[in-house]
């Protein structure tokens, strides 16, 4: 039996084009999404009031499986809980969603309780009707089906490329530029030397081979002759340096399965991690390219790095603000220094940047930034008990004040209109409201209330989440007392700190040598390192979640 469809205007109908893996390689992004949207086109000409309005085109590129993954869609699933949007515009189903069985009924669940066609030019679909609903959701499985099967064969095909001496990743390594070679009809990625970074790794692997220096002094010749690190800056970290020293590609070598994406489960849910695979756990091949090292150098920075290596007797953290305290002049996170001789604390722990050479800021004793943290903490939970005593959320109480305004003109406009329609068909023809005026009225009063009810779906949009002062209050004062406890693991404190804070800004001036010109005039002041001293006060800054 044919089935009703509403009619659906172009003004209440959004459009969603992606450009994806499975399309024609051949084709760019713009050619792809013009493609998609010259057939939405000749379709909304046809059977729509016309074009959809540019404000209502969502466009991106990417094959995320996960709706979280593509941030157009999440701005269209939002936009249709406006009751004005009627229907959602695409090529075909599989477009809105690839992904597992959750996605698909995260998106059945959106649409159908928004009461959001969606239409295609083969078919348009009304996920409250059962049928619709179950078509609909074949499309999407047979979606997700096609995409494990592509993953399978592309991820063969990597394999079968890697072992053939191919380098298939999309950035070369430092030193290293990605050029394709032919093969007769065959065409393959490879690796080309380029000649100024290449000195640069040789440079590396001779000083650490050769030199007796680490990695953070190699950093600091590297600056002070301004080489840029590989990603074009100036500052270099000895994470650079070890990833350059273990980089088998720098032999003539491919790898496979370096760094495989494994998922896990943390606080419920699932979290994709590339971790480093160890010596073993990745399959090595020979390249086609040539080597900027010789093997024995190579195995030589392995033997060396060996040697070097200190194991940390005692792993366990000891910074509550860890991952919290954060440099405000680098972005950095702030580490935790302690001082001992032969076991020996010959010095107070100090929170320092870890980029300190380069950003200049100064250190402070752990125990006076902790206190100031606590200090901070308690301004906030005076702050919050006030706003409880006062009932005082301002943004929320000035949001649901518009719109209770708001609701009471729609009342207003109904009444009106009510009696509008009473004067028109009032039973004395004397007394019944001339036609014309009658309309004009009616118009006025229809595009008032259009306006009034857009504004409202706005205010609503935006209305901020209320506040609940009284139980943060509480939550805040039971970390400050954990936080004060010293019997409490500064695991634990770290944790519970990470639940209502999201950073503490830290900000010192550099510290200022002490030397006879200026003895006089620094006067007496706090030594922070040895002849070392700082001149201002350290400043933070807490932003709470």
């Amino acid at each position: 039996m044919y089935k009703e469809y509403p009619t659906f205007y172009n003004f209440e109908t959004l459009e969603y084009d992606r450009k994806s893996r499975f399309d024609d390689p051949y084709l760019s992004v713009d050619e792809v999404l013009e493609k998609h949207t010259r057939m939405i086109e000749e379709y909304a000409k046809k059977y729509l009031s016309g074009p959809i309005p540019e404000h209502h085109k969502y466009k991106e590129v990417g094959s995320g499986e996960s709706i979280d993954d593509r941030p157009e869609m999440l701005r269209l699933l939002k936009a249709i809980e406006n009751p004005k949007i009627k229907a959602i515009i695409v090529v075909d189903v599989q477009r809105l969603s690839r992904g597992d069985l959750e996605d698909a009924g995260r998106l059945i669940k959106l649409l159908r309780y928004t009461n959001t066609f969606v239409i295609t030019p083969y078919k348009t679909y009304d996920l409250r009707d059962e049928f619709d609903r179950d078509a609909f959701e074949r499309e999407l499985k047979r979606g997700n089906e096609y995409l494990n099967y592509f993953k399978k064969i592309s991820l063969r095909g990597k394999l079968d490329s890697v072992r053939e001496g191919n380098y298939i990743g999309s950035v070369p390594p430092y030193g290293f530029n990605r050029i394709i070679k032919e093969n007769g009809k065959k065409i393959c990625h490879t690796l080309e030397e380029r000649k100024d970074q290449a000195d640069v790794v040789r440079l590396i692997f001779e000083w650490y081979c050769n030199g007796d220096i680490g990695a953070t002094a190699i950093c600091r010749k590297l600056e002070s002759m301004h080489i840029k690190t590989p990603g074009g800056k100036d500052c270099w970290k000895s994470g650079m340096i070890f990833s350059i020293l273990e980089n088998i590609h720098y032999i003539g070598c491919v790898r496979w399965d370096w760094r495989k994406t494994i998922k896990i489960i943390k606080d419920q849910e699932i979290k994709e991690m590339r971790p480093k695979a160890k010596i073993g756990e990745y399959l090595i091949f020979n390249g086609k390219h040539d080597g900027i090292v010789s093997e024995e150098l190579f195995n030589r920075a392995k033997e060396v790095r060996g040697n070097r290596h200190r194991a940390r007797t005692d792993t366990t953290l000891k910074n509550p603000l860890s991952g919290v305290l954060i440099c405000k002049a680098c972005g950095g996170k702030m580490g935790y220094n302690t001082y001992r001789r032969k076991g020996v604390e010959y010095a107070k722990p100090r929170v320092m940047c870890h980029n300190q050479v380069h950003c200049k800021t100064g250190s402070a004793i752990y125990e006076e930034v902790l206190e100031r943290v606590c200090d901070s903490l308690s301004e906030i939970i005076d702050d919050f008990e006030v706003r409880v005593e006062n009932q005082k959320d301002d943004s929320s109480k000035l949001h649901a004040d518009l719109i209770e305004r708001l609701e009471k003109k729609l009342a207003d406009l109904e009444i009106k209109e009510k009696l509008q329609w009473e004067a028109k068909h009032h039973p004395d023809p004397d007394e019944r409201m001339p036609t014309h005026i009658f309309k004009d009225l009616n118009e006025k009063l229809l595009k008032e209330r259009a306006e009034i009810n857009e504004a409202l779906c706005d205010a609503k949009d935006a209305m901020p989440e209320p506040i609940d002062y009284r139980k943060r209050a509480v939550t805040f004062r039971e970390t400050l007392e954990i936080i004060k406890d010293p019997d409490i693991d500064a695991s634990i404190k770290n944790m519970h700190l990470k639940d209502i804070i999201e950073k503490i800004e830290y900000t010192r001036p550099p510290n200022v040598k002490i030397t006879n010109e200026n003895k006089g005039e620094l006067g007496y002041a706090k030594l922070g390192r040895k002849n070392m001293f700082h001149s201002e006060p350290f400043e933070i800054t807490i932003f709470i979640k």
